[in-house]
């Protein structure tokens, strides 16, 4: 049996680049467990927005590598690796398209001069981080000279992995079985050899097939576009002619399908709403019973379709005791607790405590106190009600102001005991953080939420 690998590409995909920065973080933790070799993200674009974002992937991303494109300069290239250096993995990707037109229109270069830049950018990655990829990009419509001349420029700069791109998506299987081979003959066989192949024609797994029967040692997948070859594609190979074809995977081909609807979900989301689960259960079953263990929690949080790593986990259930108080938590109550406690930046601001008055009689006053780094710090403020009264008080403690773009408050549940699912969003430095918060007490999760968004922007900056 032959191994091979598979890489993914969803969140370089529309629908991956327009969601928000919490469906990102899960996305790619949902990806993470499929056995993949790799997350690819895209270059940085926002510098701070995307800084954040990889440094909050980098400890999530943990079984495969999280693989970042450069860009096209040597300053791009030393930026991503800014980025994804605290990676458990870390990889730098080097794109460049090899056609003369999409040479000289994206990159501004003459094909000679494209293979100089091809080896400095690929020797700047190398300096930095030991994976280095370069990706031929558009190679099926290149002039075949020329794109092993890339590949020898890249390897020879000290690329140990060689992608060929089919972008058009117009190849036939034997077409792409021949550029494997002659580009196997070109890298050798200790360097890795990855195939993307594109999906117009609807022959993307048969291309595939015919790529890993060439030689190719990976495939190059994504979720949510129609034009890519998927990993549920893939799995189905692998789960009825892998043994026929002698290829083995890592690829957790039991859990692929469920991604896949959980993905599909989780990208087309309105930013900030909570996510919903891909199951057959109805969302007021019961998931959690009162006074469960950890290892009750840890089963139900399984159920449904998350896995935690140990932190989160802990977040988790510190969370569940101090929400659920002693009661059962049904399917919806259990996992808007999960989304709100899992998956954060490491808080600079934790809520100790907060004390609020309000009535038809009295102006709203907030007492709140929270930790920073073992300091305790409180605030107290009136307002023109309780929440608004609690947020003064943080930014009393604070010393800053922030606008609030905007506040949203919604039942998870219809009963009595209801939670509340809070929103707030605070634009800061030209940009927009997003935080959640759940509790039975509105205003505590009003108080959450705005300390996760707080929390964020502290992460980012670092000086709050």
């Amino acid at each position: 049996m032959r191994p091979i690998s598979i890489s993914d590409q969803t969140l370089l995909t529309p629908a991956a680049r327009s969601a928000a920065f919490r469906q990102k973080l899960e996305a790619a933790r949902k990806l993470d467990h499929l056995g993949l070799n790799a997350v690819e993200m895209p270059k940085l674009s926002d510098q701070e927005a995307d800084m954040l974002l990889m440094r909050s992937l980098c400890s999530t991303v943990k079984r495969g590598a999280l693989a970042c494109q450069t860009g096209l300069t040597v300053p791009d290239v030393q930026r991503a690796w800014e980025a994804v250096k605290g990676a458990y993995h870390p990889r730098l990707i080097v794109t460049m398209p090899l056609t003369a037109a999409q040479l000289e229109y994206i990159c501004h270069l003459k094909p000679p001069k494209a293979l100089e830049r091809i080896g400095e950018l690929t020797a700047a990655a190398k300096a930095l981080c030991e994976d280095v990829e370069f990706v031929c990009g558009d190679i099926t419509r290149a002039e075949l000279p020329y794109a092993l001349d890339a590949i020898k420029a890249a390897i020879g700069a000290g690329a140990n992995r060689v992608t060929l791109e089919d972008a058009a998506g117009l190849s036939l299987p034997e077409e792409i079985a021949a550029l494997v081979k002659e580009a196997r003959k070109t890298v050798g066989e200790n360097v890795i050899l990855s195939v993307r192949c594109g999906n117009d024609l609807g022959m993307a797994i048969s291309c595939a097939v015919a790529a890993l029967q060439a030689g190719a040692d990976e495939i190059k997948t994504a979720y949510n576009d129609e034009n890519s070859l998927s990993a549920a594609q893939m799995a189905r190979l692998l789960r009825a002619r892998g043994a026929d074809l002698q290829l083995e995977c890592p690829l957790d081909i039991t859990r692929v399908d469920r991604t896949a609807g959980e993905l599909d979900a989780l990208l087309t989301a309105a930013p900030g709403k909570v996510m919903p689960v891909v199951s057959s259960a109805p969302q007021d079953a019961p998931a959690l019973a009162a006074e469960a263990n950890a290892e009750a929690l840890s089963q139900a949080i399984r159920s449904l379709g998350y896995e935690l790593d140990e932190d989160d986990m802990a977040h988790a259930r510190e969370a569940v005791e101090r929400e659920s108080r002693g009661r059962e938590l049904n399917r919806a109550e259990l996992e808007a607790i999960v989304l709100s406690a899992a998956q954060q930046v490491p808080p600079t601001y934790r809520l100790k405590n907060y004390l609020v008055n309000s009535g038809n009689t009295i102006t709203p006053t907030a007492h709140v106190t929270l930790d920073k780094r073992g300091e305790a710090l409180s605030g107290l403020c009136a307002g023109d009600g309780p929440i608004d009264a609690a947020f003064l008080a943080i930014e009393q403690i604070i010393g800053r102001h922030y606008e609030m773009d905007d506040f949203q408050i919604a039942a998870v549940t219809q009963n009595r005991e209801a939670m509340g699912d809070a929103l707030v969003k605070l634009r800061h430095g030209g940009k927009v953080f997003a935080g959640k918060g759940i509790s039975t007490d509105i205003i505590g999760a009003a108080i959450r939420a705005y300390l996760n968004a707080l929390n964020k922007i502290a992460y980012e900056e670092k000086t709050v």
